[in-house]
């Protein structure tokens, strides 16, 4: 039997970032991680394989880290855990002893329970270049695309097919508006906007009842009746945490969640830590259940159970939960959020006072290319503490998400946010006298 001192299994985002910090914070140990795949994605890459890559494999993990931080890769399946004797077995009938286990089994695509869900010409966004290359002939050869879920990956998704000769893309969504589960309205609205001026058509507050077809997909029915064209249907409905492997070893998972950790990301189960979509995540304010399943979230995670592997308990890194923060691009239009929206702060009865400021990209605003900047703050309104932003602008101003999403983090104040010293310059920023985060943290004192 084989032995290493930290295993690691799953070679995402997470597993990935969770062996290097594991590396980094313990040189003289001997690190191992298995995959099951030979080759893995970027998860934030797959909608854009279909045109602007031109290619699946432009989307893969580069695998020079391992060599680099001399972690040994195996390719294989584990398919158990034995947590007392601290072994896992794989599919070829090996096994690896270890010290510490890190689960980075990530997550899997959900569909919706129709009818035709399994006919051919219907898809899932699932991570296998195998299955994506499938899906991008298949794409390359449709005309009328549905795309099932409006959420970020159904969004990407449309803007990017649309940008291809010859489709007509479809959105269906169930709730009023696409992005609305992460965003206010007003920037929910910019985000549709700009996928309709890309020729997409927006069903929306209305579910899927039907997908027909023979064989293959031809068709699909709506709640009120209504039939889309469909020669190819690609469900963006969500994922499920891969809980499986470590619930068959008494590992405990939560109910609609990921595997139970603690602050230091610690299962249950001693010298074993999960990170990434297969562990749950709460959220930052409220401490409750929040699955957020973000490539950025894995990475913070994997960096929090990588230092903490071998640290003694007062020196302890701790997840002091998951603020959400999100970005997307949708022709040019940056929206961002952080932290709570206005609906969540009312959902969880917490009184708030918000604040909105818009301004140019660039001063003056009579220079070529200056678009609008538009910054909405959410504070509390006894303590003026941040809980939440959210942005709307071009990508030049991409990053204001981040450091609003620092300012929650450090739990700023609106007065704190009104004096914030930055740096401005005609071509890249927006003007010192009306920088959007200060006038919103003005507007609200």
């Amino acid at each position: 039997m084989a032995k290493t001192d930290i295993l690691i299994v799953g070679g995402g985002p997470a597993g990935l970032v969770a062996a290097v910090t594991a590396r980094k914070n313990n040189p003289g140990k001997k690190i191992t991680l298995v995959r099951e795949l030979k080759k893995c994605v970027v998860p934030c890459g797959l909608p854009y394989i279909f045109n602007r890559l031109g290619a699946v494999e432009k989307d893969a993990m580069p695998d020079k880290a391992y060599a680099t931080n001399k972690i040994d890769l195996i390719i294989g399946k584990a398919v158990g855990i034995d947590a007392a004797s601290k072994k896992v077995n794989l599919d070829n009938r090996k096994k690896i002893g270890y010290d510490k286990l890190i689960l980075a089994t990530g997550s899997r695509p959900v569909s919706i329970p129709v009818k035709g869900a399994e006919l051919n010409g219907v898809y899932q966004i699932r991570k296998d270049i195998k299955y994506l290359k499938n899906l991008r002939k298949a794409i390359i050869k449709a005309k009328n695309i549905v795309i099932i879920g409006g959420g970020f990956i159904g969004v990407e998704l449309a803007e990017e097919l649309s940008a291809m000769k010859g489709k007509n893309i479809s959105i269906v969504e169930i709730l009023d508006h696409c992005l609305i589960a992460n965003f206010d309205e007003e920037f929910a609205l910019a985000g549709e906007e700009k996928i309709k001026e890309k020729g997409v058509k927006l069903y929306l507050k209305t579910a899927v009842e039907e997908i027909i077809g023979k064989d293959k997909v031809k068709k699909v029915k709506l709640g009120n009746g209504k039939k889309i064209p469909a020669d190819l249907v690609i469900m963006a409905v969500g994922a499920r945490p891969n809980v499986e492997l470590a619930e068959e070893a008494g590992i405990k998972a939560v109910k609609k969640g990921g595997l139970e950790v603690d602050e230091f990301m610690r299962t249950n189960t001693a010298d074993i830590f999960a990170v990434g979509d297969c562990a749950e995540t709460k959220h930052f304010f409220t401490k409750k259940l929040n699955l957020i399943m973000l490539a950025s979230v894995a990475c913070y995670e994997a960096r929090i159970a990588g230092a903490n592997l071998y640290r003694s308990s007062k020196d302890l890194i701790k997840n002091r939960g998951t603020i959400a923060a999100f970005s997307t691009c949708l022709d040019g239009l940056v929206l961002g959020s952080a932290g709570l929206s206005e609906k969540e702060a009312q959902k969880n009865k917490i009184k708030i006072v918000s604040g909105a400021a818009e301004a140019p990209n660039h001063h003056p605003g009579t220079l070529p290319n200056t678009h609008k900047i538009k910054v909405k703050l959410i504070f509390n309104r006894n303590s003026k503490i941040l809980l939440g932003g959210q942005i709307a602008a071009p990508e030049s101003a991409a990053e204001l998400i981040n450091l609003i999403a620092l300012a929650i983090q450090q739990k700023m104040t609106a007065q704190e946010l009104a004096i914030l010293q930055v740096a401005t310059h005609p071509l890249i920023t927006a003007p010192p006298t009306a920088y959007p985060i200060i006038k919103a943290a003005e507007n609200v004192l």
